[in-house]
């Protein structure tokens, strides 16, 4: 067996690796004898937003009712779907489909009135009505016209079926 002497391409490849060994070498020993200096304590106070009035809790208690709700009807109409013969199957997922969207709905408008500066907002929508909660402003009749207003415009209610509650 004969053997072979170095490739040509190892020459390079250790040179590479020498020259990067060196750069953490010096670059060690560099730190060594000029450590960092820490950055100065921060002297910046931490801030937290707090919900003096209780709104927040509240608004979270309506969410949490209206949830729940809807959960015991999800629940109760795929009980019925899992039991269903072909006929009612399609009326079960119709029922289904609506109550998807009636949430897809809530979250959109909660969206729209926290964009216009309703920072404290709930919505619940129901078959034959909507109810909006709004705390932290003082409701007058302009407002409720412009809510109104918008809330026919995006779920096609009538303004009769809107519940506005502050």
């Amino acid at each position: 067996m004969e053997l072979k002497a170095f490739q040509p391409g190892i020459i390079p490849v250790l040179i590479v690796v020498v020259v990067f060994f060196l750069i953490g070498f010096f670059g060690l020993l560099y730190s060594w004898f000029f450590p960092a200096r820490s950055p100065a304590p921060s002297l910046e106070v931490p801030v937290v937003a707090v919900d003096p009035l209780g709104y927040d809790s509240l608004i979270a208690d309506f969410r949490l009712t209206r949830d729940r709700e809807r959960s015991r009807l999800q629940e109760q109409l795929m009980a019925m779907l899992a039991m269903a013969d072909q006929t009612q199957t399609g009326k079960l997922q119709e029922e289904l489909l609506v109550l998807t969207k009636r949430q897809a709905l809530e979250a959109e408008l909660e969206n729209l009135l926290k964009a216009k500066g309703y920072t404290y907002s709930a919505v619940a929508v129901y078959p034959e009505t909507i109810t909006i909660v709004i705390k932290g402003r003082e409701l007058n009749a302009a407002l409720v016209a412009d809510l109104g207003e918008l809330v026919t415009t995006v779920t096609g209610y009538r303004a009769e079926q809107l519940r506005i509650l502050e």
